[in-house]
């Protein structure tokens, strides 16, 4: 068993849930002699806390044809679509998710929906409406133009439901200029004092520029992708409460890129190697950091071994998509490592994670809120309260 937080195994480990919360950790010797209904034992897994994206897009596929500019397909197809991906993500071990903005709101009836058992998916975090500058970047982002339009759509988007607010200041790839901020000095300060107002954290897309300047300076709660973040700025953000969440596939995926809008492949292609590298100084800093799959939806794992491509060690891979996950979507009381009390998001891998992230890709079973919602190989090995071995 991994806990999430130390950087070594618990031999035969097990773990005892009640009531969809974890009671006890430890060795499988001293939880089963404890007072239990049934017993479910896999062998030569390893049992870990629950996986956690911490930015997606309900509604997107990146493994579609032009998969950006599906992002203004009919309300509909974005919400159908969207509950696909997330049964897709619960059953690949993603336990919640953190989306990071969508169309009219549908993220919100999507969460509301899991809350409800309507629909299967991990526990989700919802951003509602992304906000961007009328010329800005911002594909699943809603126009506002200038700083009336910017705080009553957060003042909406707090109203209808959101669990944070997202905004967007730079686009994603640097050309043969500089970085612009779409956003100016003034918008972005408004829009963090704003969400702070209405008590919420709020995130941006800002890959660097002086935009990532200004967000700091201000005090940005999260910063997405930082694919251009200078060696200056990373010291900047260690010195800050900002926190980093690193996307790696929008760029080292090869198949994704291929299926972005054709204008925007060259592009993606020419830069890989220098955001591939201002990616692994951000690693190599020390700073602590999550990762998302920015809708690549039940292909986490795939994002945890490129952090290790990146110069993460494995541990430091694994706390990415659980802990640190559970840290920047502000429920680390709540779940993210397996603890007395926390929710009882627990997946089954096979093999040893700290030794190899491929484990993540098949896991053996998936627990999420004490409930197992896939087990493929399930052996109820006991069935009476109180049997021992």
């Amino acid at each position: 068993m991994w806990d999430g937080i130390l950087d070594a195994l618990l031999p035969d480990g097990a773990v005892l849930v009640e009531d969809g919360r974890i009671k006890a950790v430890g060795r499988a010797q001293d939880i089963v002699a404890l007072p239990h209904d049934e017993l479910y034992d896999w062998p030569e897994v390893t049992l870990m806390p629950g996986l956690i994206d911490s930015h997606t897009h309900l509604s997107m596929d990146a493994t579609i044809e032009n998969y950006l500019d599906h992002m203004s397909d009919s309300v509909a197809e974005l919400t159908l679509r969207a509950t696909a991906m997330m049964r897709k993500d619960l059953l690949a071990g993603i336990t919640t998710c953190r989306c990071l903005g969508d169309k009219e709101f549908l993220d919100i009836a999507c969460r509301n929906a899991v809350d409800k058992g309507l629909v299967m998916g991990p526990r989700v975090l919802v951003a509602t409406r992304g906000i961007r500058a009328p010329q800005g970047h911002g594909f699943v982002g809603y126009p506002f133009n200038g700083p009336d339009e910017i705080k009553r759509a957060i003042r909406e988007n707090i109203e209808r439901g959101a669990n944070l607010i997202k905004i967007y200041i730079t686009g994603t790839l640097k050309g043969n200029g500089k970085l612009p901020s779409y956003l100016s000095r003034e918008e972005i300060k408004l829009a963090i004092e704003e969400a702070h107002n209405g008590g919420l954290p709020i995130a941006s897309h800002c890959v660097g520029g002086e935009g990532l300047d200004w967000a700091l300076e201000f005090g940005l709660d999260t910063l997405e992708h930082a694919y251009h973040i200078t060696d200056r700025q990373i010291e900047k953000l260690a010195a800050s409460e900002t926190k980093l969440v690193l996307t790696p596939s929008p760029l080292l995926t090869e198949e994704r890129v291929r299926h972005l809008p054709p204008a925007l492949i060259q592009g993606h292609l020419e830069e890989r190697d220098m955001i591939f590298n201002r990616m692994a100084a951000a690693v190599a800093s020390g700073l602590p950091f999550a990762v998302g799959t920015d809708g690549v939806h039940g292909e986490l794992a795939q994002e945890v071994k490129y952090l290790v491509d990146l110069g993460a060690g494995t541990h430091a891979a694994l706390k990415a998509a659980t802990i640190y996950g559970a840290i920047v979507c502000g429920i680390d009381k709540e779940t993210g490592s397996l603890e007395v009390g926390k929710s009882a998001d627990i997946i089954a891998v096979k093999g040893n994670p700290l030794k190899d992230v491929a484990a993540l890709w098949h896991p053996a079973a998936v627990m999420k809120m004490g409930e197992i919602v896939f087990a493929p190989e399930k052996k109820l090995k006991l069935t009476h309260q109180g049997d021992s071995l």
